[in-house]
């Protein structure tokens, strides 16, 4: 619960403008994330603005803190549809992920959680550098609906997510 507190909190610290993606061979914004809810083809992007990214990542002792926020917009921040993946990772192993995807205006309930639901993540590629990890999987399940804070999400409502991720996350200096 205090992860979905913590997104919450950086998504409405976000600003909603001056953030970019990057441009793919063609000119178009590329999205990170790919795939599909109930069946429907979907994309986000990683939005960025100079050092501040929706991608980053804290060191906390052996622990790495990747928190990843996807936007369907891909020139401005819009919580609306928002994907978020939060993993920990320690020696390069995944040891918890968490996955969120905001149905309304703000990330916070009610929204679809892989917590409680019958989520599987797995990662593909793991890479850090001193200031990047770029990390690549796959999401693959059922996620439940939490309809407000403090109450457990419920697989009855649940949507079925299948996604492809492929980003790079900046540290975050304290």
């Amino acid at each position: 619960m205090w992860r979905q507190v913590g997104i919450a909190l950086l998504a409405a610290w976000l600003p909603t403008s001056g953030f970019t993606t990057e441009l793919g061979a063609s000119g178009q914004a590329t999205p990170e994330i790919t795939g599909s809810l109930e069946g429907e083809r979907r994309e986000w992007f990683v939005l960025s603005h100079g050092s501040d990214s929706n991608a980053s990542f804290v060191e906390l002792g052996d622990d790495i803190n990747i928190d990843i926020t996807g936007s369907v917009d891909g020139e401005a921040w819009e919580s609306d549809e928002a994907l978020s993946i939060s993993l920990t990772v320690a020696e390069e192993q995944l040891t918890n992920a968490v996955v969120i995807y905001a149905i309304g205006t703000s990330v916070s309930p009610p929204l679809f959680t892989s917590e409680g639901g019958d989520v599987a993540v797995t990662l593909t590629h793991y890479e850090r550098t001193s200031q990047a990890v770029h990390v690549a999987g796959k999401i693959e399940g059922l996620m439940a609906l939490q309809v407000a804070l403090g109450e457990p999400a419920s697989l009855e409502e649940g949507i079925e997510i299948d996604v492809a991720f492929d980003v790079e996350a900046q540290k975050i200096e304290f």
